[in-house]
């Protein structure tokens, strides 16, 4: 449900027309009704003959209200430019356009009222005054003259309507937000919040945050119910006007310019950086000047530091860091409008372009302005965003927390991999810097612990991944790529080490093994402690289990593979018959001592060939091979 916005000057008759076309008087304060003159926000929705129904919202024309208009604004698919015939284009109506012109707006359809009050002739010179004014900002608009109250031409400013509507999208990349314009209480149900729904879907049960909170973190509430003009729904899409009812807040701690949004998803901010363009008849906007920021629904004063000269030139365009007195909700690509504190007056807008910038020194504003023009391309954007991800990033993060479609994100991403500016690792993207860091970081570790341990083949992939600083997944896909790229090497059970690395063992520590193997050798089934072996004996014990020569059953036993293998035939032989066994049947089954009794059956239960039943063992299936150590 596309939302069609007004705007014009005071008394050109926008209410009056919205309330004819829908049957809804937008003015809801008792005060607009007796002075006859819309103060703040109204709303209606028109049912088109396509049987799509749109919403509305209806805005003050009067200059002193022109932040209310602003807060409108903001969330319009199409505008419908009211502009009395008897009057032409007045100073509102100029203003409005070039709001509408530094929002992005373009979807204009304008109707020429109060033409049963004027010749002919007026109407056509009135005509020619709205599209030069239109042609000035780029805007192309159908015209359509009507009278309200004789409902002239209102059947053609709803097929104008239909057309503009059918080629509005509103924006849905998953992320919703919701800037309140209105809190209120309905007896019954509690606080409702209204506001024009942005990019994304909302339900009813659904938990979210209101955005900036007085008290620093989001206030958290849920979605208790949904309304739109009326009617009751279960979720909410975007470009649509709804009413939320909140649990968890009373209305009156909710404000127009606070954001409902997921948890975590939207950004808070006192300082930005932005491209401004000044309006060609505007004063100058100099550097250190206050201004008014409107974005959203929300306002609040700011301080303009110009990145490159003392002032920016009516018609022209530049970077400046807003410093804002009061926190706004943003995300990156958000436009806004400043305005001069006084004498109140639009100065221009433009595009955040980053919401969490740190101060900036002027003499640093070359970096800084190069920097800001690239984030301003869509490559920019990514590229900064994949540098400040140390953990890598996906596409559909990237996309969310860029506002971008995911399909322009993975093309840049792409674009990045093959100029050698990324890399993928699974479904991962790193910034080349990182990825040359880390690889840089292992080769380093690998190499120290090859040092401290020349006998082993590699290092565990767990305690390399704590100094590379990298999570459990992205160290898997990083190991993976390493290996692939000839970097490192994996001899398997969990351990990497540098690529062509082997465990190499000194004359004397080949004895010292060869000396081991024959003790063992010759007392298969008793074995003497890792301490008797003599001094050495745990790291070269170690290289021999690495290497399948000997099997560890117990922290200071070692056991030859021979060894094994004869006292799983053994007990195979004893147990085939259905009985089962004790620790003492076992020791005189296998001829052996309790302290090697004991772990060796622990041995064979971990790869499941017995099982203990109590003090007893009894053979679980017939074993085919011994157990990989």
């Amino acid at each position: 449900m596309p939302i069609v916005g007004t705007a014009g000057h005071v008394d050109h008759g926008k209410s009056t027309l919205i309330h004819v076309l829908t049957g809804i008087d937008p003015d809801r304060l008792e005060e607009e009704k007796r002075r006859g003159m819309t103060i703040d926000l109204g709303f209606a929705h028109l049912d088109l003959p396509s049987g799509e129904r749109v919403g509305i919202v209806d805005v003050p024309g009067h200059a002193r209200f022109l932040h209310n208009m602003l807060a409108g604004v903001h969330g319009m698919d199409a505008v419908l430019l009211v502009v009395a015939a008897d009057e032409g284009v007045m100073p509102q109506t100029r203003e409005h356009l070039d709001i509408l012109q530094l929002l992005g707006v373009r979807q204009v359809v304008v109707a020429l009222t109060k033409v049963d009050l004027v010749e002919p002739a007026l109407i056509g010179l009135a005509e020619e005054e709205v599209r030069a004014e239109l042609g000035r900002r780029d805007i192309r608009a159908v015209v359509v003259p009507v009278s309200a109250p004789s409902r002239i031409g209102l059947d053609q400013l709803v097929i104008a309507l239909t057309a503009i509507v059918g080629e509005a999208h509103p924006l849905d990349r998953g992320r919703p937000r919701l800037p309140v314009d209105r809190s209120f209480t309905m007896p019954g149900f509690g606080t409702v919040v209204t506001g024009s729904l942005v990019d994304g879907v909302i339900r009813v049960g659904q938990e979210l945050e209101l955005v900036p909170n007085p008290g620093g973190r989001g206030r958290a509430v849920r979605v208790r119910g949904l309304q739109q003009h009326g009617r009751k729904v279960e979720e909410a899409r975007p470009g649509s006007r709804v009413a939320v009812n909140l649990q968890g807040v009373d209305h009156d701690q909710v404000r127009r310019g606070q954001v409902l949004a997921p948890p975590g998803t939207l950004g808070v901010t006192t300082r930005l950086d932005a491209r401004i363009r000044v309006l060609a008849g505007s004063p100058p906007l100099r550097h250190n000047a206050r201004v008014r920021v409107h974005a959203g629904t929300a306002e609040t004063a700011a301080r303009v530091v110009l990145l490159e000269g003392d002032e920016l030139a009516p018609g022209n365009s530049g970077w400046v860091q807003l410093r804002l007195a009061g926190a706004l909700a943003l995300r990156d690509g958000d436009r806004m409008v400043l305005r001069r504190l006084s004498p109140a007056q639009t100065l221009g807008g433009g595009e955040v372009v980053d919401r969490a910038a740190p101060p900036h020194r002027r003499s640093s504003a070359a970096r800084v302005i190069a920097g800001l023009a690239r984030r301003s391309q869509h490559r920019g954007r990514v590229q900064e965003d994949l540098a400040r991800e140390r953990s890598g990033t996906s596409t559909a993060l990237a996309a969310r927390r860029l506002d971008l479609d995911e399909t322009e994100v993975a093309e840049v991403l792409a674009q990045l991999v093959s100029a050698g500016d990324a890399v993928r690792l699974g479904g991962v993207f790193l910034d080349a810097e990182r990825w040359a860091a880390i690889v840089g970081r292992a080769r380093q570790e690998l190499e120290a612990y090859h040092r401290r341990n020349p006998l082993r083949p590699g290092m565990p992939v767990e305690e390399l991944r704590r100094p590379l600083g990298l999570d459990a997944k992205l160290t898997s896909d990083v190991t993976t790529a390493l290996v692939e790229q000839g970097v490192v090497a994996s001899p398997g059970r969990g351990l990497v080490g540098l690529a062509g690395w082997e465990p190499r063992l000194t004359a004397a520590q080949r004895t010292a093994t060869e000396g081991i193997l024959a003790t063992l050798a010759a007392t298969p089934l008793a074995p003497p402690r890792l301490s008797e072996l003599g001094p050495g004996a745990g790291a070269l014990c170690q290289h021999l289990e690495e290497q399948g020569e000997v099997v560890r059953i117990a922290p200071d036993l070692f056991l030859l593979p021979a060894a094994i293998d004869s006292a799983r035939e053994a007990l195979v032989r004893h147990l085939d018959s259905g009985t089962a066994l004790t620790v003492a049947d076992a020791r005189d089954v296998l001829g052996s001592s309790r302290k090697v009794v004991v772990p060796l059956l622990e041995y064979f239960d971990a790869e499941h060939l017995t099982v203990r039943d109590g003090d007893l063992r009894r053979l679980r299936r017939p074993s085919t091979g011994r157990r990989s150590p």
